[in-house]
Formats: C-alpha cells, sequence, structure tokens
C-alpha cells in the first residue's frame, strides 16, 4: 500500500513538471498552407471619364426637331441680350426661350446664355454697379423662371485701351457667380480662344476661381476682316502661327482641365483676294451646310479642294469669272479662297485633347452642320 502511494505521488509531480515546461515555451505561429489555386487579388481599375458634349442654339434658328438632341448632354440657348436696362425683353432673343425650351427633351440639361456683344454696353454696365446688380439678378431670376440648369455669360470684348477693363470684368463676373451660386445654379464665361495670342482683356486665372465652368470658342482665329486661313489651326508649320495645341496649353495653365469645355465652330469663311492672296473686302461667313451644298462636289471654275495635314482643315481655291466686260471693256475675274472646320478636323482635335484628359466639348451651333 505504501509503494503504492509513493508511485501515485511521483506520477503527479512528473506531469506537473511537464505542465510548467509546456507552459515556459515560446508560441509559434503557423501559417496555413496556402489554398490552391492562389487566389490573386484583380487590380483596381480607373473608371474611364465621362465624355460630354453640347450644342448652343441660337435664337434665329430655334425649330429643331425634338429628336435631334438626342446626341448631346446640355443645350445651350443662345441666347438673351442685357443693355444698361437690364435683360432686353423686346428683344428676339428674350420672346425666342418658350420655343426654345419646346424643342428641347426634358431630360437634357438646359442653360441659359446672356450675350453682351456690343462694346459701348458692356462699357457702360461694367462702370455701374447698379446696373451689373439689375442685369445679374434678372438673368438668375429667368433661370429660375424656366427652370434652366445652368448660366452662360458671353461678355465679348476684342481689346481695351482702359486700364482697370480687365479688373472691372473681374468684379462684374465676381457679383454674377455670386448671384448665381444663392440658387445653386452653375455658371459659365465663354471666352475667346485667342485670349493669350492677341492680349485680350481677360484674368483668366480670376475668371476661373470665379465660375463653375470656363468656355473655349475654338474658333474665328481667322477674322473674317482678315487674311485668309484656318478656322483655329490644329497645328502650324516651323511653329510660325499660334494653333490649338498652343492654346489649349496656355489655358491649362490658368484653368483646371476639369473645368474647361472647348467649343468648335461648324463654319468657314468665304474670301476675295487679290493675285497676292490678300484680302479685298471682309469675308463671307458659311455655315458647314453651306459650305457642302456649294462646294461638295466643286463645279466651279478652276476649283481646287484640298484638307490641309498640318491644320487638319479644308482649304477650297476658286475662281468666278464674268460673262461680261465691266466699264473699261475688261472680263473681271474674282479669286476666292475658303476655310473651314468640319467633323474631320474636329474629330482630330477632339483625339489629342482626350490624350490630355480633357473630354468636354460643345458644338457652335444648331443649323450650321
Amino acid at each position: 500500500m505504501k509503494k503504492i502511494l509513493i508511485f501515485i505521488i511521483c506520477f503527479l509531480l512528473i506531469s506537473l513538471g511537464s505542465a510548467i515546461f509546456r507552459q515556459r515555451q515560446p508560441t509559434r505561429t503557423v501559417s496555413p498552407k496556402p489554398i490552391f489555386p492562389t487566389q490573386i487579388p484583380t487590380p483596381s481599375v480607373d473608371t474611364p471619364i465621362k465624355e460630354t458634349s453640347a450644342i448652343f442654339v441660337p435664337y434665329w434658328d430655334v425649330s429643331a426637331p425634338n429628336t435631334y438632341f438626342s446626341q448631346y448632354d446640355r443645350i445651350i440657348y443662345f441666347g438673351v441680350s442685357a443693355n444698361t436696362n437690364g435683360v432686353d425683353r423686346n428683344e428676339v432673343g428674350y420672346q425666342s426661350i418658350e420655343a426654345f425650351l419646346s424643342a428641347v427633351p426634358d431630360d437634357k440639361k438646359r442653360l441659359l446664355t446672356l450675350r453682351m456683344l456690343n462694346t459701348e454696353a458692356i462699357y457702360s454696365v461694367l462702370e455701374n454697379e447698379k446696373n451689373q446688380d439689375t442685369i445679374i439678378e434678372e438673368t438668375v431670376n429667368l433661370a429660375k423662371q424656366y427652370a434652366f440648369d445652368g448660366i452662360v455669360l458671353d461678355l465679348e470684348l476684342s481689346s481695351s485701351l482702359k486700364t482697370d477693363t480687365a479688373g472691372n470684368i473681374n468684379k462684374f463676373v465676381q457679383q454674377f457667380y455670386s448671384g448665381a451660386k444663392k440658387y445653386y445654379i452653375p455658371f459659365s464665361v465663354l471666352v475667346y480662344g485667342d485670349i493669350f495670342y492677341r492680349g485680350r482683356p481677360y484674368d483668366l486665372a480670376f475668371l476661373a476661381k470665379n465660375s463653375d465652368e470656363i468656355m473655349i470658342m475654338a474658333y474665328d482665329f481667322h477674322k473674317s476682316g482678315g487674311e485668309p486661313g484656318p478656322n483655329f489651326p490644329f497645328g502650324s508649320n516651323k511653329g510660325q502661327e499660334y494653333n490649338f495645341q498652343r492654346m489649349i496649353s496656355d489655358f491649362i495653365s490658368s484653368v483646371p482641365k476639369e473645368k474647361i469645355t472647348v467649343v468648335f465652330g461648324m463654319f468657314g469663311y468665304d474670301w476675295l483676294v487679290d493675285e497676292r492672296k490678300l484680302p479685298i473686302r471682309p469675308a463671307k461667313a458659311l455655315s458647314l451646310n453651306e459650305i457642302h451644298t456649294q462646294f461638295f462636289p466643286c463645279d466651279l471654275e478652276n476649283c481646287l479642294v484640298r484638307r490641309d495635314e498640318t491644320s487638319s482643315e479644308t482649304e477650297i481655291n476658286y475662281i468666278i469669272s464674268a460673262k461680261t466686260p465691266d466699264e473699261q471693256g475688261v472680263y473681271r475675274i474674282d479669286y476666292h479662297i475658303v476655310w473651314f472646320e468640319d467633323e474631320e478636323s474636329v474629330a482630330i482635335k477632339k483625339e489629342w485633347l482626350r490624350e490630355k484628359g480633357m473630354v468636354s466639348t460643345a458644338y457652335w451651333a444648331y443649323g450650321y452642320f
């Protein structure tokens, strides 16, 4: 009995010692065996930015069929005008608002443009804060009354000898932006494409900070009163002439890309020129539809149609020979040069914009193409 008791005590002591020893051993972490085949996480893919497009509808042509606008995200009414008394309610632009709205589907965003194109009236407004307040209030009220989804300010001054013009424009735009934001109405500013090249009186960086969007008129680089040339050349030979690519580089130095919309002008000019190809009189503006009707096919005398690879736009040369002599008995010959933007040249410019991460574009204008 005594031996059995001693054996039990010894067994208990040995068991207790083993337990204490195990508790003092460091814990080891054992990695689970990988599941075969190994699960590789799918890399995240950036969601592509959706391209957006818009079209301007001028007040003189609001008869678009309802289905025409299906391809555009925003329809921009161009628009109502203003003078020193406020929005001009007697002008045809104001009187055509309802006709415009009836032509646009309800599911499309509709923007209202305020047209300020008269130089004398612009100066009067910029120098009178009361006039500015009236214009801003009446434009915002119109946008609210007709449920427009945004306001576009088109204030066009080609040049100015007054040193305070840019500052006065800044104050007006800032007030307009504040007035629109009070009612959560997006506010855009439409500006010349050649604003840097020709030194227009605009402080672009300030305008960008005091608006939701900067719309660039990427057309009319060669004016009707100037020498013949592309609407706005994509590139230029040996960098001698300002071009679309340099323009965009200039703009993104002052405006965030996401705030920029590039507006293409679907039209061209027909210049009457002399033997040196210098204009004799201001050119005649032609919509793209008119150009296709008149020159495709081109049955005019000595008609030469070519697409310029550098500018991406098309040039047409032709002559018109008089059938009867003039007072001096001379049979007159008129030399013409036409330059214009079309869908093909726009496609080249849009592809370049995509590469730069810019996806918002618009067209001037409905009825032109």
